[in-house]
């Protein structure tokens, strides 16, 4: 049997007890050509975005990179933004002119559609809350209403008016649509068959309608004005006025999340007001801009304010005491990890459905004589139940059959396109693109029939106990009846960030490893492999990453899939929790020719004064001098070198990693004596010697964390070198590991600690 162990740092989110309201500057985003118009974060805060006066766009990443910009027509000056609900996509007007509007696809920042219906300034857009509409208001008199059609939005209505157009707005079931503009009067609009028809009119007063706004949770509405803010009630398709507060607003007028505060721009200060039953108050006045400040957006979260202005800056501030949406409360208990078919659904309905069937005891705020080991496992138990109900309510929102022998039948969205070379279609379904091997015969029927075809997955308990595992996903044939395997792109079920599966896993990893063991050898040569992977994206006084989870996961599941290794994925660890976990392994019982490695994969540190280097826990403090919230290199070689395991290999793909060791060495295979040797001999050989051996992401440097969702350079490397599946002989060495991640930049470090021995190496054994 054979031992591997691999080590993978995540630190995880935990949710913020709530708290009086309070604000503090967290980054000015300044030195600016033009005003700021506006500046908003996507709905699961992984994207920011601003506009600015010269008609220009920028957009971050969640570690607060830039990754697309774009000017326009600088004489079109600034335009606005809407975020798609599921965060797929930004609207962007004013793209080249003023009256176009561009649609962003954020996942590769490419423009896919332009769209032109108005024939002059646009001053508003906003998607619907389950994502299907986009509307546009314009001062050529006319709100637009796009419905998404084939990946496409297609122009479905066109309101007319008899003056500029300014404000929309949806309510929070997309039921009515509210507009307002200069001639004082709100439109309502009701839903009716795909279209939305006038239901209502009312005149405000003698002002124009700057913006109107739907609470995101109830049936009222408020509106700006110059000089007021107004508030109405919406009953059985009827606006009736509530109240009214005199105050100057400049521009627009943005909820929080939970609709108890209203944000907005007054002279030069971002007023928040609260928002009572009985009346608006004025609760906050924040200046801080030297300029006209045209508004403000709360995060979905809760968490952050931002704040625009003529001063050209926009300055985002971190709050406390605002309440999270209840999308945002799914998200947290999810810890993130929600398919895109799973943030599609999410509607108002959805969301309040799965909140309301959830044991209230599974989502109580942390007790003080709550242990960590429990409150983990109270929220492990919590994510299962959310996980369930959003199966359950993703089969229903797509209206999938069950199937005898717990299958379940899925519907093809479209198709794309078929590769005659590879034999493969592409197609859609779920909003995942996927991969069927196919003939191409059968390719040529399946075209001519391919909305009479389903797909088929196989539907099973989690080791959970509570939710689901959907797998060997297969097309039909409409008329052949023949199955073709199907591979997504994206699971639509259930996000892959741990082993779910992982004893049956393990135990067919030993019993094939022992198989293979058996081919080379005729003896148990080879040892058990295990992976530890910790990684870690979110911390509590540092920058958040984008990529360390996506790049500890891949390489975990490529670990598994294709070598025989055990591998175990811990996410966002405290310093506690690594430390325990790798005691846990050290208190393991390992043979002669077991394996370990262990991966880090976050933030990392070099103190110049200690002339020591630092792995960076989630609870690591940026302001610990003596940098006891840390784990150190010199108290991580003692630890992992003390492990009683023959062969360990520790990879840290962190910041200033190549500061663990001093001394960096390379041996490649071909150079050895073991050159001409046959497998057995060469592995039976290496396992002689005791191995510690490390290898990093850089030096005494900081290392890149890469575009979302795309990998970090090392980490992309390292995963080259993993799918070269140890070449002909299908035994991947270190060495082999190394001529693929040589070339990054920085340059990665390789070398020895504790006691390795010469001429030892560490072996990975593909299926």
């Amino acid at each position: 049997m054979r031992k591997l162990i691999t080590i993978i740092f995540v630190l995880a989110y935990l949710p913020s007890i709530a708290q009086d309201f309070t604000y503090k500057e967290k980054r000015e985003l300044k030195g600016y050509p033009d005003y700021i118009m506006e500046g908003k974060f996507s709905p699961f805060r992984n994207y920011f975005a601003l506009t600015i006066g010269n008609n220009s766009i920028e957009i971050f990443d969640k570690n607060w990179k830039k990754i697309f910009s774009h000017q326009g027509n600088p004489k079109s000056v600034g335009g606005h933004i809407a975020f798609s609900p599921d965060e797929k996509y930004l609207a962007y007007a004013k793209y080249k002119s003023d009256n176009d509007i561009a649609i962003i696809r954020l996942e590769d920042q490419k423009v896919i559609q332009v769209l032109n219906g108005h024939s002059y300034n646009i001053n508003q857009i906003e998607y619907s809350h389950n994502g299907k509409y986009l509307v546009s208001a314009s001062s050529d008199e006319t709100v637009c209403v796009w419905y998404w059609e084939n990946d496409e939005l297609a122009l479905s209505q066109k309101l007319t008016y008899e003056e500029d157009a300014r404000g929309i707005s949806f309510n929070y079931n997309d039921q009515y649509l509210a507009v307002g503009g200069d001639d004082a009067m709100i439109y309502l609009y009701k839903l009716n068959k795909d279209k939305y028809s006038l239901a209502d009119t009312l005149h405000t007063s003698k002002y124009w309608i700057y913006d109107i706004s739907f609470h995101p949770v109830k049936n009222e509405l408020v509106t700006a004005s110059q000089y007021e803010v107004r508030r109405y009630d919406l009953n059985k398709d009827k606006l009736s006025f509530r109240d009214s507060l005199k105050i100057r607003v400049n521009r627009t007028i943005k909820y929080s999340s939970t609709g108890d505060f209203l944000t907005f721009g007054s002279n030069r200060d971002l007023v928040i007001l609260k928002m009572l039953p009985d009346k608006m108050v004025e609760f906050e006045a924040i200046y801080r801009h030297s300029d006209h400040v045209f508004g403000g957006n709360f995060s979905d979260d809760g968490l952050f304010l931002t704040s625009y202005s003529s001063d050209k800056s926009c300055i985002v501030w971190e709050l406390t005491g605002v309440e999270p949406s209840r999308k945002s409360l799914i998200t947290d208990y999810m810890d993130g990890e929600l398919t895109s078919a799973q943030k599609r659904i999410l509607t108002s309905e959805v969301i309040e459905d799965i909140l309301n069937k959830l044991d209230q005891k599974l989502t109580a705020p942390r007790d003080e004589f709550e242990t960590t080991i429990q409150y983990r496992e109270r929220r492990e138990k919590l994510k299962a139940e959310v996980l369930s109900l959003l199966q359950y309510q993703t089969e229903k929102y797509y209206k999938l059959k069950s199937k005898a022998g717990g299958k379940v039948a899925i519907p093809i969205e479209r198709i794309i396109g078929y590769n005659a070379d590879l034999k493969i279609y592409k197609i859609r379904f779920l909003e995942t693109d996927a991969g069927v091997k196919i003939p191409i015969e059968q390719a040529k029927s399946f075209k001519e029939h391919w909305e009479k075809a389903v797909l088929i997955a196989v539907k099973q308990k989690s080791d959970d106990g509570i939710s689901n595992e959907y797998s060997k996903f297969e097309l039909i044939h409409p008329l052949s009846k023949k199955a073709y395997d199907v591979t997504p792109i994206e699971n639509p079920f259930h996000v892959i960030k741990k082993s779910r599966n992982i004893t049956l896993q393990s135990e067919r990893s030993e019993k094939e490893a022992t198989e293979k063991a058996s081919e080379v050898s005729g003896e148990d040569i080879l040892g058990v492999d295990r992976a530890l992977i910790f990684a870690t994206n979110i911390y509590d006084s540092f920058s958040e990453l984008v990529n360390p989870v996506i790049d500890a996961t891949t390489v975990s599941e490529e670990l598994q899939t294709n070598y025989f290794v055990q591998t175990e994925l811990i996410i966002n660890p405290t310093l506690k929790e690594i430390i325990e976990k790798i005691r846990e392994y050290a208190n393991l019982e390992y043979a002669p020719n077991d394996n370990l490695m262990i991966f880090f994969a976050g933030h990392g540190i070099y103190d110049e004064v200690f002339k020591e280097g630092y792995v960076i826990s989630r609870d690591s403090k940026s302001d610990d001098v003596a940098k006891t919230s840390y784990l150190s290199h010199s108290n991580l070689r003692t630890m992992v070198n003390n492990i009683p395991c023959n062969h360990i290999m520790l990879v840290m793909d962190v910041c200033f990693g190549g500061t663990f060791d001093p001394l960096i060495a390379s041996r490649s295979r071909g150079a050895d004596m073991y050159s001409e040797v046959t497998n057995q001999e060469f592995i039976a050989r290496k396992k002689k010697y005791k191995t510690r051996l490390y290898l990093t992401s850089g030096g005494k440097e900081y290392v890149p964390d890469g575009r979302p969702g795309h990998h970090s350079p090392f980490a992309r490397k390292f995963l080259e070198a993993l799918r070269n599946y140890g070449g002909t002989d299908g035994i991947l060495t270190v060495n082999e590991i190394i001529q693929y991640v040589e070339k990054v930049e920085p340059q990665p470090r390789f070398g020895e600690f504790g006691d390795n021995e010469p001429g030892s190496d560490f072996i990975l054994l593909t299926k």
